[in-house]
């Protein structure tokens, strides 16, 4: 029987640029009940010993394949086998792509991180890329602009930058990490754990099991918002959101009036539904080309649910 296993996929160390030794953010997660961690220090693989003495929870290699100059692209690599040196291609693009097959050549799965950051990558870019499936929706870092332009909206937020690649008919995921470097220091001006991670549905916890799952976009991305069962078929989306944990989520477990708005998007960033409900549900016309959702709850935390193409 499947069952929701918790991970954060972006995390730092200070064997880059985190302010923490690696037993201390491992221990961070251990404590806070996560399933799952990738260690994903700019440019370089870190393993160590000291998470196999934590059987609960599963380290999974990674890296933040970066370029910095001149065209700010990091992109993820989940599960690697080895170590992925970085790519410079002849523009943002090229480099782009060179970075996704070099991690693909590593079995790893590549991921776009923080699209926003310093504006390096736009939605026409994403669609242009060849083989990416994932993409950072949420990021928790200080830096990662997922709200867009807030000037004059030139530049999409990620929501947004997402609903334009889909509608171009290109599948991509959308994943919410927490981005974190500071372990020390908690305020909102630092990159701290705990602001973003995935929640993938899995026979078992075993690396082989949650990455095969995650690949097949077979996960949730949350910031605080939890759900017991997604049900899809070719009639009806259905979702049931569960409280417990959620409020748990916001140390608030005596609360009981928290509300959530649930919206159904399609093509263009269609809002098609909107619901209040617990358990939100939306019936399938058939002419919606694709369908995801967002939950919100009154506290500011949210859910992404993966698109689903009715072509599928």
């Amino acid at each position: 029987m499947q069952k929701w296993y918790k991970g954060n996929i972006h995390t730092h160390t200070n064997e880059s640029d985190g302010d923490s030794d690696p037993e201390v953010v491992v221990d961070y997660f251990v404590e806070h009940n996560y399933d799952f961690l990738v260690l994903s220090d700019h440019n370089h693989l870190t393993i160590l010993d000291y998470g196999k003495d934590k059987p609960d929870l599963l380290l999974i290699p990674g890296e933040e394949v970066t370029i910095r100059e001149p065209f700010n692209i990091h992109v993820g690599a989940v599960g690697i086998e080895s170590y992925v040196e970085p790519v410079y291609g002849k523009d943002s693009l090229d480099t782009l792509n060179a970075n996704i097959k070099a991690i693909q050549t590593a079995n790893g799965i590549p991921i776009l991180n923080h699209p926003n950051y310093k504006w390096a990558v736009d939605d026409k870019m994403i669609i242009k890329s060849e083989n990416l499936k994932f993409f950072e929706v949420f990021n928790g870092g200080t830096h990662a602009n997922d709200l867009g332009d807030m000037r004059d909206g030139n530049k999409k937020n990620t929501d947004q930058i997402w609903d334009s690649v889909l509608s171009s008919g290109k599948l991509i995921y959308g994943v919410a990490t927490d981005d974190s470097h500071h372990y020390k220091v908690f305020h909102s001006t630092f990159s701290n754990p705990g602001r973003g991670w995935v929640m993938v549905k899995s026979n078992s916890d075993s690396q082989n099991d949650i990455l095969e799952n995650f690949e097949m976009g077979n996960f949730y991305s949350s910031t605080g918002v939890y759900i017991s069962d997604i049900f899809i078929d070719k009639n009806e989306i259905r979702i049931d959101i569960d409280l417990d944990p959620t409020q748990i989520h916001i140390l608030s477990p005596k609360i009981t009036d928290q509300q959530f708005k649930t919206e159904f998007i399609g093509y263009n960033g269609e809002i098609l539904s909107v619901s209040d409900d617990l358990a939100p549900s939306y019936k399938i016309k058939g002419n919606e080309k694709y369908i995801r959702a967002v939950i919100t709850s009154s506290d500011g935390f949210k859910a992404w649910i993966q698109p689903y193409f009715l072509s599928d």
